[in-house]
């Protein structure tokens, strides 16, 4: 995910897109969400630390429902747990399902 975010990014912001009206890498924001506490939220800060992330990076968790203020912050999201699909649907969120993390969907 990280290497298409980054294709995205390079594709959309100044200077790098092709468009004259491309709003500068700045302007852009990832939101990662994580469940505090878990493995999963161990593992991803572990890698960010170790590997270079494009662009602006926030890193929210379930605490408080960050989550959620993040998604209905969001202009688009991919997602890959049913719950989540419903609270973007519930939040109006265009979302990607990803099935299979370890098929590179």
């Amino acid at each position: 995910m990280r290497k298409g975010v980054k294709e995205f990014l390079l594709k959309y912001s100044a200077p790098t897109s092709l468009s004259p009206k491309a709003l500068p890498l700045d302007k852009f924001v990832t939101v990662l969400s994580v469940h505090e506490g878990s493995e999963g939220e161990a593992f991803v800060k572990e890698y960010l630390a170790a590997n270079e992330w494009t662009g602006k990076l926030v890193i929210v968790n379930n605490t408080n429902n960050e989550h959620y203020d993040a998604m209905a912050a969001s202009d688009f999201g991919f997602v890959y747990d049913g719950q989540m699909v419903s609270a973007a649907n519930a939040l109006h969120l265009p979302v990607n399902c990803i099935i299979n993390m370890r098929m590179h969907q």
